[in-house]
């Protein structure tokens, strides 16, 4: 995979050693269809990128139509030559200097690993989605932050990610594939009519976990066995770690193992709205492991024995009366029967 923060912070130190009254600088990072370059403004060090669009057509409505925010500019440019180059038109995506130029390539990253990936599909298409998906980011980032709960919530999904990742080592990483948590479903993990739901709960307080409506625990011939994974986390500041850098060691190991997915990883984050290090402070310790097959018999309340009129009814669970349901960890990681 392109590495754009690598390539920007090459592109700028070369600049830098180099004697020369240019003020602006390109240079190719993708040789194949589409061509790609970067670009850095040496004065203001903005950032840019040029994907070649001469194969297709775009009129005016369509490059109007980008999705845009503040902090970013997006527009067309033809070059009767630009290196060895001759009659091409690039769109061209820049940074507003006083935007985060760290978020900038990540959003750049993001296009350039779509592109890549999805080489087959029309370049609009792949361009116009991902700019979608950030601008969707920044409609949801702007006042919220994911409470303390839902960043242990979160953590404990991605404690399950890593901890499959390890059983399977030898495995294609198919877990990102599964996790239908960031897409609101209603159970976080869902393969072969088999669900795996996470929670996550403070290990000091009662031995019980929420259950957020009456159909989170029903079975269905969609999902015919339902597992339970308990995680116990505690949350302080120097033991544990943090959701960031499960993040950042999912990330390492989706991409040598299967890039694509590695990407897909990435637009689910997207969903939740974490992108960013601001989730680097709470370090989070999982005390213990506890796994349950929520069976028809298991505690719990279902749409069909609710009396008729009663819905949305959220409710707890003492695990400490569901001992005979209990089952090994490890039966949980295949997601079958």
């Amino acid at each position: 995979m392109i590495n754009i923060a690598e390539k920007f912070k090459l592109l700028i130190e070369h600049s830098k050693n180099e004697k020369s009254d240019e003020i602006y600088r390109l240079e190719p990072i993708h040789f194949q269809k589409p061509i790609i370059f970067i670009g850095i403004d040496l004065i203001n060090l903005q950032r840019r990128i040029y994907i070649d669009i001469t194969s297709e057509s775009w009129d005016e409505d369509q490059l109007k139509s980008f999705p845009r925010w503040r902090g970013i500019d997006i527009d067309q440019e033809y070059f009767p030559q630009i290196g060895p180059l001759k009659e091409k038109n690039f769109i061209v995506i820049s940074q507003v200097v006083e935007d985060s130029e760290e978020i900038f390539e990540r959003i750049l990253q993001n296009l350039v690993d779509h592109i890549l990936i999805e080489e087959n599909y029309p370049l609009y298409t792949v361009i116009y989605e991902v700019l979608d998906r950030w601008h969707n980011f920044f409609k949801r980032k702007r006042n919220t932050k994911l409470t303390i709960e839902e960043e242990m919530g979160l953590f404990g999904e991605l404690y399950y990610i890593n901890r499959w990742l390890e059983f399977f080592p030898q495995k294609p990483p198919i877990i990102i594939k599964d996790w239908k948590g960031p897409l609101k479903n209603r159970i976080d993990f869902v393969s072969n009519n088999c669900g795996v739901e996470i929670k996550t709960v403070p290990p000091k307080i009662r031995n019980e976990i929420k259950i957020s409506n009456e159909k989170q625990l029903e079975l269905n011939p969609v999902i015919d066995t339902l597992f339970l994974y308990v995680l116990k986390v505690d949350i302080n500041e120097t033991t544990g770690q943090s959701l960031w850098n499960m993040i950042e060691m999912i990330e390492d190991q989706l991409i040598g193992r299967a890039p694509s997915l590695a990407v897909k990883f990435k637009d689910l984050l997207l969903e939740i709205g974490v992108m960013s290090e601001e989730y680097d402070n709470n370090l989070f310790f999982v005390q213990e492991e506890l796994a349950y097959n929520a069976v028809e018999e298991f505690p719990k309340l279902i749409s069909n024995n609710l009396p008729i009129g009663i819905t949305n009814v959220s409710y707890s669970i003492d695990l400490s009366h569901c001992k005979r349901f209990e089952v090994s960890v490890e039966d949980i990681f295949n997601l079958k029967k």
